[in-house]
């Protein structure tokens, strides 16, 4: 009973916070119509080296990448109405994201992002990221990661992320990591496919 009403204030509660996060931190879909937002930001924190060395230093320009909830949320509903087998959300999940990050490609090596130096993301889907080309980087022990990781919980949740269902418990919570591509691996990896 307690499950359910968790997840009944979680999916009314969520939209709002969503709506009000975006709109405070200008955090905009990638195209007109994809699986992924951008942020243009500053770095904060320590340095990060990459593995194609380069080094995204504090006050560096980036670029944080999120999921388009209202993309993943319409793709759910589209395919439930439908019942197509068609390819869904965390379905086609790497599918998805290649396009994704085609767009951005070309529009950093278009110059529409000015200097930035790499993009970045929090996720628990760093696995998946790594296989799109990105270094993924543990995070450290702090309150700003636990409440990240409360959001990207209590998001699967009320989405209802099968994902989430399968491989998260008690014994085996989620896990939240960093992942990273330095413009030059997005352009090189993702400016070619366009």
């Amino acid at each position: 009973m307690a499950s359910l009403l968790f997840v009944t204030v979680i999916r009314a509660l969520l939209p709002i916070i969503n709506r009000v996060h975006a709109t405070v931190l200008g955090v905009k879909p990638l195209g007109k119509n994809g699986i992924i937002c951008v942020e243009v930001r500053r770095h904060k924190g320590r340095p990060v080296k990459l593995e194609d060395g380069c080094e995204v230093r504090p006050g560096d320009p980036v670029i944080k990448l999120h999921f388009n909830d209202a993309w993943i949320n319409e793709k759910r509903r589209s395919r439930s109405s439908s019942g197509s087998g068609s390819r869904v959300f965390p379905r086609g999940f790497v599918s998805y994201s290649k396009e994704a990050l085609q767009v951005l490609a070309t529009e950093v090596a278009n110059g529409k992002y000015g200097s930035i130096v790499a993009i970045y993301g929090w996720t628990a889907f760093y696995a998946h990221a790594r296989r799109l080309g990105f270094q993924v980087i543990d995070l450290p022990n702090s309150l700003r990661v636990k409440l990240a990781l409360l959001h990207i919980t209590a998001l699967m949740r009320g989405q209802q992320i099968p994902w989430f269902r399968k491989h998260v418990t008690f014994a085996r919570p989620v896990q939240v990591k960093a992942v990273w591509l330095s413009r030059g691996e997005l352009l090189r990896i993702y400016g070619s496919m366009a």
